[in-house]
């Protein structure tokens, strides 16, 4: 007589536990943003909108490519923890604080000449270019603080501990309001004190997640992380550096996508740079929203790779699927049914915001037809294939994206703004296309423990 495989209950509470914090985590960062972008468009021009939102672009270009230290750091740390090795997860962090620390040097010798070389590209001469690079230069020094940051909030997502990085991004973000608030409207220096209020509330929010890692941390913890010099993390950076390798990889295309979107606005005009600016930032507020359920795939998705628990692994999936799925659904009917309420609120200058309705449908649709992407992201993170995250952007990137734009450029009678939302919107549709068609191999990878 054959038994009865019984249905493994789809863990929907603690994937809402994990999730509900990060979305609210997650989103405090582009309202920070949006606040940046409200104050200038209330008190300055669209000249100021736009050299942010150009020097933002750059600025989460070239600081993203190392958001590996968070996701890579999760993933490692979540799956140690499935395997109940503590000890493995504490040298993970450690690895990773020596990492962010090698880069954060680097990047501080070499950002007076990357900065500048990059948005005389990006950017014809002139006032916007100008400020745009004043703007870079005062958000890079920051980098090391962000590092920090990541690096704590990976750790404590791979603990399922989704509450302190909401505590730590809360804080942040009030700060950048209140500092905003001082520098751009009340002392009115435009999109320089819209950077170094970022710059300052980056430094407050670091100071914070590092005292509350030490403070979670007990004794025996705290003696581990004080030991450098044991022969364990001597062992582990080849892991290390492979998967953030393909990690920075990934985020390298898509960053670099991002930022081709937010600067090409410059030679349509100041008005479509200033809509663009404001779009990208709603982009960032659906992506953060929808990205809490991914943390919560990643957190979920990896202690069960890490024991090879295969139910668990697609309960975990299914659980995260269904609530992104609607969220999507959700901010794609609030953005097309709000657009003139979210306007009025972002800006007063009425040749901003009429450009900004033309491209409207755009920016409306994207929650909606990329949400799978971020999912699917989670899960692939938190099962550590960042191997297979790599191939399938680079074949939504250079197969679909780049081919698209050439054609137009060359084809079709020119690049317009209209053509590079289109292919932003593409790539986001293959790449869930492709990853979805690597699931059943990923899975075989989860059974066998690789």
């Amino acid at each position: 007589m054959k038994r009865r495989r019984v249905a493994r209950p789809l863990p929907h509470r603690a994937a809402a536990s994990l999730a509900l914090p990060a979305i609210a985590s997650n989103i405090a960062v582009p309202i920070a943003g949006l606040v940046d972008t409200a104050a200038l468009g209330h008190f300055a021009t669209a000249t100021d909108i736009g050299a942010v939102g150009l020097g933002a672009a750059v600025v989460s270009t070239l600081f993203w490519i190392f958001a590996f230290l968070r996701t890579g750091t999760t993933s490692l740390v979540g799956r140690a923890l499935g395997r109940n090795d503590a000890q493995g997860a504490v040298r993970h962090v450690q690895r990773a604080f020596g990492l962010a620390l090698a880069l954060a040097a680097l990047w501080l010798i070499v950002m007076w000449v990357v900065v500048p070389g990059i948005l005389s590209i990006l950017a014809p001469p002139g006032d916007a270019r100008d400020a745009a690079i004043a703007y870079t230069l005062i958000r890079g020094l920051s980098l090391p603080a962000l590092l920090m940051t990541l690096v704590v909030s990976g750790y404590f997502i791979g603990a399922k501990n989704t509450r302190i990085p909401l505590v730590i991004a809360t804080t942040q973000a009030v700060a950048n309001i209140v500092l905003d608030l001082i520098l751009v409207g009340g002392a009115g220096l435009g999109a320089t004190g819209a950077a170094w209020g970022t710059f300052g509330s980056e430094i407050i929010g670091a100071a914070l997640a590092v005292t509350l890692l030490w403070r979670s941390l007990n004794a025996s913890q705290r003696a581990t992380f004080r030991d450098w010099r044991d022969h364990t993390l001597r062992h582990g950076w080849g892991v290390l550096l492979r998967f953030n390798g393909a990690l920075m990889g990934r985020t390298a295309l898509l960053t670099g996508v991002v930022t081709f979107v937010a600067s090409v606005g410059s030679y349509f005009g100041p008005e479509v740079l200033a809509a663009n600016a404001i779009m990208l930032q709603l982009m960032n507020l659906a992506s953060y929203a929808l990205d809490g359920y991914a943390n919560a795939a990643e957190a979920l998705v990896s202690h069960a790779a890490g024991a090879g628990d295969v139910p668990q692994f697609h309960a975990a999936v299914i659980a995260t699927a269904l609530p992104m799925a609607a969220i999507g659904i959700a901010m794609t009917l609030v953005y097309w049914f709000g657009r003139g309420v979210i306007l009025t609120l972002l800006t007063d200058l009425p040749e901003v915001r009429a450009t900004a309705l033309e491209y409207w449908p755009w920016i409306a649709l994207l929650p909606l037809l990329s949400w799978g992407a971020y999912w699917l992201d989670g899960v692939f993170l938190g099962a550590g294939q960042a191997g297979m995250m790599f191939a399938a952007m680079a074949v939504s990137v250079l197969g679909v994206f780049v081919p698209v734009l050439l054609i137009a450029a060359f084809y079709a009678g020119g690049l317009t703004n209209g053509v590079v939302w289109s292919s932003f919107l593409a790539l986001n549709v293959v790449r869930q296309i492709t990853l979805g068609l690597a699931y059943p191999r990923l899975t075989r990878k989860v059974a066998a423990g690789t």
